[in-house]
């Protein structure tokens, strides 16, 4: 397991299957006739990471070092758990910009990436840090500046546990 502290967290959890020892978060068509389908429970459990930020500068700084795992949770699974929200922004990372700094210009460039339209989490995480650092080019002053709250980099780890369940066809899934 990586460093950091655990936060049991069951919202976040559904059912994965596994076939010939390969786990899909969802349920997939049987291809081949004979394999069945395991269906296991799966959870995350959320890790703060030994990164954290009080101002911008630290944000910046941490940004450059956090784990891929930290990117994805503070955007792609932001972006899934609340992505009914129509108000407020997609990403943690300008969500913290705005209520724990006042800065809503600089939360409004950190919500305009679209994490979509990223490959890797590598790009993505530049794409965050040049906003960053533009900013505190700009406006040097905000870098030292005490944020109102802490940003704690979080990642989530998944937890799969099997069940009883077992599909041999198509046909078995609604049993189960």
């Amino acid at each position: 397991m990586a460093e950091g502290l655990y936060e049991h967290d069951s919202l976040d959890s559904g059912m994965a299957a596994t076939v010939n020892g390969y786990n899909h978060s969802a349920v997939t068509s049987l291809t081949n006739a004979g394999e069945a389908l395991l269906l296991q429970h799966f959870g995350d459990l959320l890790r703060i990471t030994t990164q954290k930020a009080n101002t911008l500068a630290e944000l910046l700084d941490a940004l450059r070092v956090c784990p891929d795992d930290s990117i994805f949770k503070h955007t792609f699974r932001t972006l899934q758990e609340h992505h009914f929200i129509r108000e407020g922004f997609s990403n943690d990372f300008a969500h913290w910009a705005l209520t724990a700094c006042n800065e809503p210009g600089l939360a409004e460039q950190l919500a305009s990436v679209d994490v979509r339209e990223f490959t890797s989490l590598g790009e993505l995480r530049e794409r965050f840090v040049q906003i960053v650092e533009k900013h505190l080019q700009l406006n040097p002053a905000d870098g030292q500046r005490m944020a109102e709250e802490t940003f704690y980099f979080c990642a989530a780890d998944i937890v799969v546990m099997p069940t009883k369940f077992v599909a041999e066809t198509l046909r078995d899934l609604p049993r189960v």
